[in-house]
């Protein structure tokens, strides 16, 4: 039994993980990662089957182009095809307002679709004879997924990104009692987070302390599961909340699968009660008056949170919450580090005077809980993905004197 590392190896993005065992090329995942340019997993000449963990660009972005090269079925959840749609779709526009070079078309989104296989957590499916797999509910976003194949005696878990607590969208993530074999995500292998209950808390209390100094408290979030998250926590009969964006698109389809969520009714209420915002000149009006506006994108790319900054930037009663991790090079990184933005489309650099804070609303287990995790199905051999180097080398460190590898994109590991 072999396994490939394509990409999102010893780094977060374009994870992809190609396993050949009895004779079958089975890849977990085919992502992109946000560079500028964005960038893709390794090539592999031949791919018999996909299983897509979940609906992040980084696990599904790069989907398509795989597909229109080994036209192979892809396997996953329902709700994750839908969003992962939606978010593939958006990733052509982007592509083609920066100038970079095409990596698919819409034709190959709808030709792939027709090789799709939804599956349903917890339930046994078997492949050409030769490998059963069952995914498992991740805990990360709805519809996320990590994979257990059984395959020539062994049985290889793939935790995608994972949760092990609940919030309140969805519930914790759910594993398998054993694998020979864990591929564990690492994101925070080398940090605790906080009490959610404490974070919450303290969002909230900023809210309204934005709210009564007159100010707009100006919220980006991504689209798939921190806007519904955010929705949630927001709910109050005292508040008008706007929602702007792809938010309001990820929120319609999600509602559509309620097995898939920890209240779908609570989630409803939530979504119905805010006003949706659908062009400029709404933008503009309600910037003038104490308000609270969800809008994407999560890390300052594009969307529409970059049309609300150039009517906000000068307000030192507003108040810019980010509600996740803000990679590298990205608008979000450059506002904490620097405190500016650039709209790509207008080349426009906003100094950005408004109060700016940032809260740990992780969807990923921490160091803690994934060595918990995987200790749990007592594996013979763990491999550490999906996590920069400090993360990775920090959660080896958890395991003692198991049979732990971090290897890196390209590398190509034996199991006996």
């Amino acid at each position: 039994m072999d396994f490939t590392f394509l990409g999102g190896a010893r780094e977060v993005g374009k994870s992809s993980v190609l396993m050949q065992s009895d004779g079958l090329n089975l890849v977990f995942d085919s992502g992109i990662k946000l560079t500028e340019p964005p960038t893709y997993p390794m090539p592999t000449d031949h791919v018999d089957a996909v299983f897509l963990s979940h609906a992040h660009l980084d696990h599904c972005g790069n989907m398509p182009a795989l597909h229109s090269r080994h036209k192979m079925p892809v396997y996953s959840t329902a709700v994750s095809f839908e969003l992962s749609h939606m978010l593939q779709h958006d990733s052509i526009k982007i592509n083609k307002l920066k100038g970079y070079p095409p990596t698919y078309a819409e034709k190959d989104i709808s030709r792939m679709t027709a090789g799709e296989i939804h599956v349903q957590h917890g339930r046994e499916y078997i492949f050409h004879g030769k490998a059963k797999f069952t995914f498992y509910d991740a805990g990360h976003i709805p519809g996320s997924s990590g994979i257990l194949v059984e395959s020539a005696g062994k049985s290889v878990f793939y935790t995608g990104d994972t949760h092990s607590s609940d919030t309140r969208l969805l519930n914790k993530a759910v594993y398998p009692d054993h694998a020979d074999v864990v591929i564990s995500e690492s994101t925070y292998g080398d940090r605790l987070h906080p009490r959610r209950m404490d974070v919450e808390r303290q969002f909230l209390d900023e809210v309204e302390e934005t709210l009564e100094r007159g100010g707009v408290a100006l919220i980006p979030v991504f689209a798939i599961g921190r806007t519904q998250e955010v929705l949630l926590l927001l709910e109050s009969p005292d508040w008008t909340v706007y929602l702007d964006g792809m938010a309001r698109k990820a929120s319609q389809t999600i509602l559509r699968f309620p097995d898939m969520l920890k209240n779908h009714y609570k989630l409803q209420e939530a979504v119905d009660n805010t006003v949706w915002i659908k062009n400029r000149r709404d933008r503009k009006k309600i910037c003038k008056e104490p308000c609270i506006i969800v809008t994407t994108a999560g890390m300052l790319e594009g969307g529409p949170v970059l049309d609300y900054l150039s009517h906000l930037h000068k307000d030192a009663n507003s108040n810019i919450m980010l509600t996740g991790y803000q990679v590298e090079d990205t608008n979000g990184r450059l506002l904490v580090e620097k405190g500016y933005v650039v709209d790509e489309e207008s080349g426009q650099r906003f100094n950005v005077d408004m109060n700016i804070s940032q809260y740990d609303f992780s969807a990923h287990s921490d160091k803690e809980e994934l060595a918990k995790t995987v200790k749990s199905m007592d594996p013979e051999e763990v491999f550490l993905i999906h996590g920069d180097e400090d993360s990775v080398e920090a959660l080896k460190g958890e395991f003692g004197e198991r049979n732990v590898h971090t290897p890196g994109i390209g590398d190509k590991v034996r199991i006996n």
